[in-house]
């Protein structure tokens, strides 16, 4: 080896050893892997006997019996949150929404919705995930402000409804009710407030409820601005069977099908669930670069029919950017994209009859790198490649749902769950160490969260007790 080729170079942090899956164009794996960062951004991936000679970390990761793979991405996650476990079971999306969810989150202060935001990020850091798009927040500076703390990626915007949509207005609290051109203003300033507040991990987002709930006044002028402003449109839309029905009735169209006939599809357009569309639909959104969030476990939980009417696979098929959700507090009860993953690779297998509808290596792809580019980010994250920002999640691979390791993708798919993450980055920064939170104490949040729930559960007249006899 010459003088030249001997050269080390000193590096902030390196990884070194164990699985490496970089989810990069050519989809590389390397079973004793290694991954230098400097800075923020990763400056070498590879084999671990060649870089290792090249690379020293001032600070080493030992990636001996773990996995390494990019940051995940969760397409749905509410800020707005509301008591875990208390909402009353059998209720479907519209009733379960009007019945608890929306009253919740109208209680919520701008000290609530602070808190709540540094709860989320918490909890979405210990399982893995880096980034995530937030739909419509109220009291949007402190929430900017906890998502800084937490130092996530995230899109958002503020909550925005005029209550004027085809499901009508019974059931929904007084709360932010505007016109749809008070509406159009509040989301122009919800734009200037996140670019003004200048933190280049958060982006923003033209943030609309959806569900029946927005005129197509409102739902056409958010699609128009997001375009302009370069932003996402964001919105729930086709999120159940019913859903279906009433625009049937009003329109004569489907939710996708109308938002096409009213110009409110466009390649800047983010829609959550969309869980009850037809293969036209599928062609709607694929020839509009439409992109989408499904949330499988809130599908399961509020029987939106994701099995029977969803159309994952030709979704796939047809190169739509499709990345993994989890929802809010009682939609899917966890904020953990692994069982995401689990459930999007064997849901359409069932419900086809097929083994090969969505493949483990698909689901991986709409966790990471699908993820970044449905969020915009993929210019900066979404593999693990030289030039990226360091967004990297390592699994520890030592307990039963890793063991025996032959296969990681088969291993983290269809075994592991988001308690097995040992170590998280963001742009190199290490947000979780050894599976704890380096930036805040997880036993602090959850007291002040459990007491705001508590709150609020007495003001909207919830009583969260089992249906079995409490003694």
């Amino acid at each position: 080896m010459d003088n030249q080729s001997a050269v080390i170079t000193e590096v902030d942090v390196t990884i070194e050893g164990g699985w490496v899956l970089t989810v990069d164009a050519d989809r590389r794996v390397f079973r004793d892997g290694f991954v230098a960062i400097d800075g923020s951004k990763i400056v070498a991936v590879g084999r671990h006997r060649e870089l290792a000679q090249r690379y020293r970390g001032r600070r080493v990761i030992d990636g001996t019996n773990k996995v390494t793979m990019p940051g995940m991405s969760n397409g749905h996650r509410h800020l707005l949150c509301c008591a875990k476990g208390a909402m009353p079971e059998g209720g479907t999306t519209l009733e379960a929404l009007r019945r608890f969810i929306y009253p919740s989150f109208a209680q919520l202060t701008e000290e609530d919705m602070h808190a709540y935001a540094l709860h989320a990020t918490a909890e979405m850091i210990r399982f893995g995930t880096t980034s995530f798009e937030e739909p419509g927040c109220n009291h949007l500076p402190a929430v900017l402000d906890a998502i800084t703390t937490s130092g996530m990626r995230c899109r958002t915007g503020p909550w925005t409804w005029d209550q004027a949509g085809s499901a009508g207005d019974n059931g929904l609290p007084h709360w932010l009710s505007f016109t749809a051109q008070e509406c159009l203003q509040r989301l122009e300033q919800g734009l200037e407030t996140v670019r003004a507040f200048g933190n280049p991990r958060i982006r923003d987002a033209v943030t609309i409820e959806g569900v029946g709930t927005c005129s197509d006044e409102l739902t056409a002028g958010a699609a128009k601005l997001a375009q302009e402003a370069q932003s996402l449109m964001v919105l729930h839309k086709a999120t159940s069977e019913r859903e279906v029905e009433i625009e049937l009735e009003q329109f004569g169209h489907r939710p996708v099908e109308h938002m096409l006939k009213i110009g409110a599809l466009n390649d800047r357009v983010f829609m959550n669930h969309v869980t009850c569309i037809n293969d036209d639909e599928v062609q709607m959104i694929a020839d509009t670069g439409v992109r989408i969030s499904q949330n499988p476990s809130t599908a399961l939980k509020l029987a939106k029919g994701t099995t029977r009417t969803g159309k994952w696979p030709e979704l796939l098929a047809a190169d739509v950017p499709v990345m993994l959700g989890t929802d809010a507090e009682n939609c899917s009860n966890h904020q953990d994209i692994t069982r995401a993953m689990y459930l999007a690779a064997l849901l359409p297998r069932d419900a086809r009859a097929d083994p090969n509808a969505v493949t483990a290596e698909q689901a991986i792809e709409m966790a990471t790198i699908n993820g970044s580019r449905a969020l915009g980010w993929d210019d900066i994250v979404g593999g693990l490649q030289v030039g990226k920002e360091a967004d990297i999640t390592v699994f520890d691979a030592t307990d039963f749902d890793w063991r025996p390791l032959h296969n990681p993708v088969a291993n983290l798919v269809y075994g592991a769950t988001g308690h097995s993450v040992h170590t998280v980055l963001i742009g190199g920064d290490v947000v979780l160490d050894n599976k704890t939170l380096t930036w805040a104490d997880p036993d602090e949040l959850r007291e002040q969260v459990e007491a705001i729930d508590r709150r609020v559960l007495s003001e909207i007249g919830i009583d969260p007790k089992p249906q079995w006899p409490v003694y």
